[in-house]
């Protein structure tokens, strides 16, 4: 008897799901992207625009969560274009803004180290290249290198890292590396006497640094500023230039002031709302999500496709405003259990619930869970 009942059950819940799915109004789905831009990098880019298409589809659907069936309702390819190293392809996208799909050809390590190498070479020569700079690794499109200089005075041989960074097109789109064949004929002991000249006093401590494609000997007092230091702005620092020792630079203290509090981020509104069971809603819910007591922040959350999209600014026609004070967002976020500290802790003064739908509507979007866990405490 007791298994009949649970196969009447199992197959009651089974046409329950099905009429429940069929049943839901194509135009309730809402699409909201976290990203205008998604790139795809492989060993080899398509040969035809029917397979970059096919590679940017694969894409978004897997970056969206939408079923293939949709797919044309929601996104219109506008534009395609193709270089060398990447196809370019620009869909219109309905609710959200243009998305550019990029399908990249992958920058191998000797690639990469190729044209970081010519771009350092061009500057500096190759004899001095090949003197001074020893390859280390290639990730993340950047080249990365130890510079070596060896001579005779102490410390007898400098070792500073270095970098260049390319661009999907195979162009330098960053570098710190030194930009002319730069000597070093200046020793870290005459640095540090040359700080002392300066107003540095003792104990002082040298050591190299790569600034604006130059290297420099950094000569610092070790010293814990005093409050007469901040008052008189003693210079604590001074960067000697490394071939003619001049000074090109000195630095003071200088009072600092308090730092203001740091702005509250996507990735914490993010987890403080997955832990009070947003993910439990049904598709096509919003919320409005303002920050008090601190920089005015303000985070839109929508459940879309079977995932939660948080981004900053404000979203029309949003189901519920939380004001949630900046605070209790921190100290909910450090706590075992987010939902139970608000209950515990949340006033009139620091959650507020907005609520701009009717309650049946909010019942069958499935998050009146949610509204409890956050309106218990601010009741």
């Amino acid at each position: 008897m007791f298994v009949k009942v649970a196969l009447m059950v199992g197959v009651l819940v089974a046409v329950s799901l099905c009429i429940w799915y069929y049943s839901i109004p194509a135009d309730t789905d809402i699409l909201v992207l976290e990203k205008s831009v998604l790139t795809v990098v492989l060993d080899d880019i398509p040969d035809t625009r029917e397979d970059a298409i096919s590679v940017a589809h694969e894409r978004i659907i897997n970056a969206s969560g939408i079923p293939k069936r949709s797919f044309d309702r929601y996104f219109k390819l506008m534009d395609t274009a193709r270089t060398p190293f990447q196809w370019q392809l620009v869909y219109n996208v309905t609710g959200n803004p243009d998305l550019t799909v990029f399908v990249v050809k992958k920058i191998f390590s000797e690639e990469g180290f190729g044209i970081a190498d010519k771009y350092i070479v061009d500057m500096v020569g190759r004899d001095y290249f090949d003197a001074h700079f020893k390859r280390e690794s290639f990730e993340s499109n950047t080249a990365h290198y130890t510079y070596i200089y060896g001579y005779s005075h102490n410390p007898g041989e400098i070792k500073l890292p270095m970098w260049v960074r390319l661009g999907n097109d195979r162009s330098v789109i960053g570098q710190h590396v030194v930009t002319t064949p730069q000597e070093i004929t200046v020793s870290v002991e005459q640095a540090i006497d040359i700080g002392r000249k300066n107003g540095l006093k003792d104990p002082l401590s040298g050591a190299p640094v790569l600034v604006g494609g130059i290297i420099y000997w950094r000569v610092v007092w070790q010293h814990t500023p005093t409050e007469q230091d901040y008052d008189n702005q003693t210079v604590y620092r001074v960067d000697v230039h490394c071939t003619t020792g001049e000074v090109v630079d000195k630095h003071k203290y200088i009072q600092p002031t308090s730092a203001p509090s740091p702005s509250i981020r996507t990735e914490q509104i993010t987890s403080l709302i997955e832990k009070l069971g947003f993910v439990d809603v049904e598709d096509g819910a919003m919320i409005q999500v303002n920050v008090m007591n601190s920089r005015g922040e303000k985070f839109s959350v929508v459940k879309t496709f079977g995932r939660t999209v948080v981004k900053e600014g404000t979203i029309e026609n949003a189901d519920l405003t939380l004001w949630l004070d900046r605070d209790i967002i921190l100290n909910a976020l450090k706590s075992d259990d987010a939902a139970s500290y608000l209950q515990k802790n949340a006033t009139s003064r620091n959650v507020i619930v907005e609520l701009h739908k009717n309650m049946v509507l909010l019942q069958k979007k499935g998050y009146m869970s949610l509204y409890e866990k956050v309106k218990k405490g601010a009741a």
